[in-house]
């Protein structure tokens, strides 16, 4: 009895060696794993800072591969995206990382900007939408989506997004000329007179030939 009984502790302490082991092996390749993934993603920054786009987003690619939710090298891989143009793969980089994390505003800008480049003007304003509604103060965004609504023929709508452009930048000469320009397209000649005019104040060279079109009738 004695003898079972000792086989039986043996057998205990194996059984919880083994589990250790693998716990062990299991938490050793979850860092490494994490480890190498943020190293392809800092060798994808490297090449990008040589122009070698291409590898770098190889490296990204691999870093996402090694961590599926790693939002930093979707990030990168964004970027490296749109320098290469293109502009399907920034959305989808951009929409993972919404995915992953739905209050990353910045994700919907830079969505946003690639849908512009792909013509999906809708949708462009879809994301704009959402990243005013968080950025409120964000000049440059209600520019953008000035000129996307003045791209699908929302001319009152544009003229709305460029007047609060101004409102928090008013020295935006390009708030003014494209204000002017959808004021023009609404027959608004007088109003849109007066933008090109300030337009050109701030140093928009081809005001006067708009004023000549416009204005000297």
């Amino acid at each position: 009895m004695p003898i079972i009984i000792l086989s039986m502790n043996i057998f205990r302490l194996l059984n919880n060696f083994i589990l250790a082991t693998v716990f062990t092996c299991l938490l050793f390749s979850y860092f490494s794993h994490a480890q190498t993934a943020e190293q392809y993603n800092n060798w994808g920054l490297a090449k990008g800072t040589k122009g070698d786009w291409k590898g770098a987003i190889q490296d990204y690619t691999k870093a996402i591969e090694l961590n599926p939710d790693y939002l930093k090298a979707y990030g990168n891989r964004a970027y490296a995206r749109n320098i290469l143009e293109d502009y399907k793969g920034v959305v989808e980089d951009y929409n993972k990382i919404i995915e992953l994390d739905p209050i990353m505003y910045s994700a919907y800008y830079g969505k946003a900007l690639a849908e512009g480049k792909l013509g999906n003007y809708k949708e462009q304003i879809q994301d704009l939408n959402i990243y005013i509604e968080h950025k409120p103060d964000s000049f440059f965004a209600y520019l953008e989506r000035g000129d996307a609504k003045m791209r699908i023929g929302d001319y009152e709508g544009a003229v709305q997004d460029y007047s609060k452009n101004i409102e928090l930048d008013s020295e935006s000469g390009m708030g003014y000329r494209n204000r002017a320009l959808a004021e023009f397209k609404l027959n608004q000649i007088a109003a849109g007179c007066k933008d090109m005019a300030k337009a050109g104040e701030l140093g928009f060279v081809l005001a006067d030939d708009y004023i000549k079109k416009y204005c000297s009738k």
